[in-house]
């Protein structure tokens, strides 16, 4: 009788465990994509798939392959002695393609070593073929929608349901399952990734510290504008999330003033010089430059 609650329990226990703990992991690129496809986004958001595409996120690994190559190249095998696995690996890719979340050890590595190879081959056929491959990853739709939406309030939220998305608004689709969320239009949404990252492992990533800058310089002197109010929100920008490659947002968020005087000198050889007086003004929520 004892073993029989046993059993019972076990499998209580079992059934409680996340269901993102039994997702198959995807052996090759195109399968990982496919987990997560989230080209069907467009037939019903077509304004927002458009923005995205012009966006950075729709690029966010072959956009940053020096970095990348740098980590999984230099600094996990010889700054830190360390194998390059799956732990490693998502310590870059968690933000740049969530995805890989849901890859095997041996195709996570793949990915890392093509990016590795990406960076460095001369073989110009072999680098276009190696970003045509690593462009199908990125900070798609589901990326923030899905994998990353309870990330910030597991304890309250738990992990995301696999076909569910998740939405910032009150509005319930008919076409899919919508849960709301109050998380998704705070600065601590984007903050997970575009700050002090926390790895699984407890080790802290901070490719950045655009969050330290905005909470420490910004709100703490009573800002009250969000990372969605200025990125998303202010002049319709939507799901573009314009920064610092856009000139437009950049002029908004820098003030610039100059003076400029010519000198004329009257003793020996006349020489045209200038004086040259120049005021920067920071007018973002946090540091620039940063990301």
């Amino acid at each position: 009788m004892r073993s029989t609650k046993f059993l019972v329990f076990t499998l209580v226990l079992l059934l409680a465990i996340p269901s993102v703990l039994w997702a198959k992991e995807a052996k090759t690129i195109d399968e990982l994509v496919e987990m997560y496809n989230d080209a069907k986004c467009k037939q019903c958001h077509p304004k927002q798939y458009e923005e995205w595409q012009q966006s950075y996120h729709s690029k966010a690994v072959v956009s940053s392959l020096k970095g990348m190559r740098n980590f999984y190249a230099i600094g996990v095998p010889k700054e830190w002695e360390r194998k390059l696995t799956k732990v490693e690996v998502l310590k870059c890719l968690d933000c740049h393609a969530p995805v890989v979340n849901y890859a095997s050890e041996e195709l996570a590595v793949k990915i890392a070593e093509m990016i590795i190879k990406a960076k460095d081959t001369k073989d110009e056929k072999e680098k276009k073929a190696l970003l045509k491959e690593l462009s199908k990853l990125n900070v798609g739709c589901l990326a923030c929608h899905n994998i990353k939406a309870t990330s910030i309030s597991k304890g309250l939220l738990g992990e995301p349901e696999k076909d569910a998305i998740y939405t910032p608004n009150m509005v319930i689709s008919p076409v899919h399952k919508t849960i709301p969320v109050n998380t998704m239009n705070k600065s601590l949404f984007c903050a997970q990734c575009h700050g002090r990252y926390i790895a699984p492992d407890g080790e802290q990533i901070m490719c950045n510290t655009l969050s330290g800058s905005y909470y420490n310089n910004y709100i703490s002197r009573g800002g009250a504008e969000t990372c969605q109010d200025c990125h998303m929100k202010k002049a319709n920008r939507g799901h573009k999330f314009p920064g610092g490659h856009d000139l437009e947002i950049v002029k908004e968020g820098i003030g610039f003033n100059a003076e400029i005087k010519g000198v004329k000198h009257t003793v020996g050889k006349w020489i045209p010089r200038a004086i040259v007086q120049v005021e920067l003004e920071n007018r973002s929520g946090h540091r620039i430059p940063d990301g």
